[in-house]
């Protein structure tokens, strides 16, 4: 047998099942098989594996091992003379595999060989081609080197910045994601290292085979789609301390002493700078807004008040201060900061803030400087007002003022494939915007990138989706590579019509259609349910002795209590249900159902209240449910 193809998989049904029909593809004309190693998924991914891919040699393992040692189970049953391990989020062009093999059996020293890899906006990632993380590679990474001259021999190693990325040439590290093997070579250097759980696994392999007399190889000639990291979000705080972790255990066994303290002390020191790193990165994304508008409306408030004199309303910075932050909180309560920006809820929370700047002047008696007081508030509006229209026509990512219910989507394949595409899209988007379409034939002609490219900037597109029944996975592949500059969102309709999968989205005819502005999981109403948590929260506390009095368990009412306080829990939740054809937006477990735990015994009658409550929700439902659950605020 000449390969085997190698997936772990955990929790990524969908894309599992559009990486496994890529291979399909790819392995015609090749004497090869397929192994899928499951790691206790609790999705259906061994089920869907079991149903639609029964040639597939499946491993369901009854807990998560790992990726090494999931890895390893499928490497022993092989008998290929080359292996690939493929994570479930790629997307193998037809010839990969073929080309991939032809290089191998042309270089016989090549013991490990990555190809070139594009994530889901057709944007190349540098990882394809990796150098060994030395004590000095690593500094220049942590130090923020490697990111100012990505292209330098010394400072831009840990990716090889300055090798082109269309050329091929040897390498030290290959990536996980995609990693060919010559089966003789792991015979002679061992397997993966089983004391990596997840990350670093890669490169202590890479290592290895270069220290076993063989060659790694960069290969751009066969290119694949990474979504990169859609079971492990690599933003989280979680990801460095285990990435890390990985990078201590490399260099404990590979460095000597003196080079392991040095890295090792970098390590450390990188696990605290990523992980704060992380932490006010997350936050200045969701600060960023707010921030900008009490910086700008503290600006004005500070002009107007040189300008009307000393008799305004600002009487100093802190008075400043107070007056804006009132009005950025206020605008928050109202959804001035949720995505898509609307000026709608802008101008609500400036209404907010008249309704309360009024009534507190008229509690406490008019002045003469009312007026003017009045003045500065309407003139303080105008800021984030401004600020929202200045983005949205310098096209800011993510501040755009259109509404998020009309996606202009541009569909490529058959007049069939088409329709279904766009009809999926308009369910899950709630509507679409401009629908623009074309042909098989224009998106496989020689000047399709220059079509698509004219379509684009007509139209305003947003989304690009290529069906993949239709058009090649390897003709997708080089089409987004090619069009990664537009800046628009590339999908693919699969073959079956059941999933529409992007960079970080998976729309399904299975999920739920429900109208955003009423939906559960809606900024909004995470706002406004979170609100009304925390008004229960402290409603039971200041009734305490009677609801002590009502509820059957006091110790399980204290413990739900403080695990609402710490958003671990809400008061109501969905009722108890099996998972049903129809996916509910996902919410925090909640201590009641909808109806107060007084709701229907049947599962399809509380599947329908729970259908109810996703696609209706109104904090006051919140409330009545908890009225009339009382006695059972106790229970787990």
């Amino acid at each position: 047998m000449k390969l085997s193809v190698i997936i772990v998989n955990y929790n990524v049904r969908a894309y599992l099942e559009q990486c496994l029909r890529t291979v399909q593809e790819a392995l015609k004309g090749i004497d090869g098989e397929v192994f899928v190693v499951d790691n206790q998924s609790t999705d259906g991914s061994v089920e869907m594996v079991r149903e639609k891919f029964p040639q597939v040699k499946l491993i369901a393992n009854t807990e998560n091992v790992g990726f090494s040692r999931a890895n390893n189970q499928a490497i022993r049953a092989s008998a290929a003379e080359y292996v690939v391990l493929l994570n479930p989020d790629t997307v193998v062009g037809e010839d990969v595999f073929h080309k991939v093999i032809a290089f191998l059996d042309a270089h016989p020293k090549a013991g490990g060989l990555g190809v070139k890899m594009i994530d889901g906006t057709g944007t190349f990632l540098p990882e394809s081609k990796r150098g060994l993380p030395t004590p000095a590679v690593a500094f220049y990474k942590i130090i923020g080197l490697t990111r100012l001259f990505p292209h330098s021999e010394t400072f831009g190693r840990y990716h090889l910045g300055h090798l082109p990325e269309d050329q091929s040439a040897p390498i030290e590290i290959l990536s996980g994601a995609c990693m060919f093997l010559r089966k003789k070579t792991l015979d002679e250097v061992g397997l993966l290292d089983e004391s990596f759980f997840m990350y670093g696994e890669d490169i202590d392999l890479s290592y290895r085979i270069t220290l076993g007399g063989y060659e790694n190889w960069y290969y751009p000639e066969a290119r694949i789609i990474h979504y990169k990291g859609e079971s492990t979000k690599k933003s989280s705080v979680n990801y460095v301390f285990v990435f890390y972790n990985a990078m201590a255990i490399f260099a404990q066994k590979h460095f000597t002493r003196k080079r392991m303290d040095l890295l090792g002390l970098l390590i450390n020191g990188s696990i605290y700078l990523s992980a704060a790193g992380a932490i006010v990165s997350r936050f200045f994304k969701r600060a960023l807004l707010p921030m900008l508008d009490f910086g700008l409306m503290f600006v004005l408030a500070w002009s107007f008040s040189s300008w009307v004199g000393a008799g305004g309303t600002a009487r100093g910075p802190v008075g400043m201060a107070i007056l804006v932050a009132g009005l950025v909180g206020l605008m928050a309560l109202t959804g001035a900061y949720d995505r898509p920006v609307r000026l709608l809820n802008v101008l609500k929370g400036m209404v907010l803030w008249l309704l309360f700047f009024t009534g507190r002047r008229l509690l406490s008696g008019m002045d003469s400087h009312f007026e003017v007081d009045l003045l500065a508030v309407l003139f303080l509006g105008m800021a984030p007002l401004a600020a929202r229209l200045a983005m949205h026509i310098l096209r800011v990512r993510g501040y755009s003022l259109r509404s998020i219910d009309l996606k202009r989507v541009l569909s490529i394949g058959s007049a069939e494939e088409n329709r279904h595409a766009l009809a999926l899209l308009w369910q899950t988007h709630f509507g679409l915007g401009r629908q623009k379409q074309m042909s098989l034939e224009e998106g496989e002609a020689p000047e399709a990138v220059q079509e698509i490219r004219r379509k684009i900037k007509k139209h305003g597109i947003d989304e690009v989706v290529f069906c993949a029944k239709d058009l090649q996975w390897g003709r997708i592949i080089e089409l987004m590579e090619q069009l990664r500059s537009t800046g628009v969102m590339f999908k693919i309709a699969q073959p079956a019509r059941e999933f529409i999968i992007g960079p970080n989205s998976i729309e399904s005819i299975n999920d739920l259609y429900i109208m955003e502005r009423y939906a559960v999981h809606s900024s909004a109403a995470r706002r406004s349910k979170r609100v009304m948590d925390l008004v229960i929260a402290l409603g039971l506390l200041v009734g305490m002795p009677i609801v002590l009095l009502i509820v059957q368990d006091r110790t399980g009412f204290f413990q739900n209590w403080w695990a609402v306080v710490q958003r671990k829990k809400s008061w109501v939740g969905y009722g108890p249900h099996q998972e049903g054809p129809l996916k509910l937006p996902g919410i925090r477990a909640g201590i009641v159902d909808p109806g107060g735990g007084a709701g229907p015994n049947d599962p399809l009658s509380m599947h329908r209240a729970n259908v109810v409550y996703a696609k209706d929700y109104t904090a006051w439902t919140d409330l009545r449910a908890v009225l009339r659950g009382l006695p059972l605020l106790g229970r787990g």
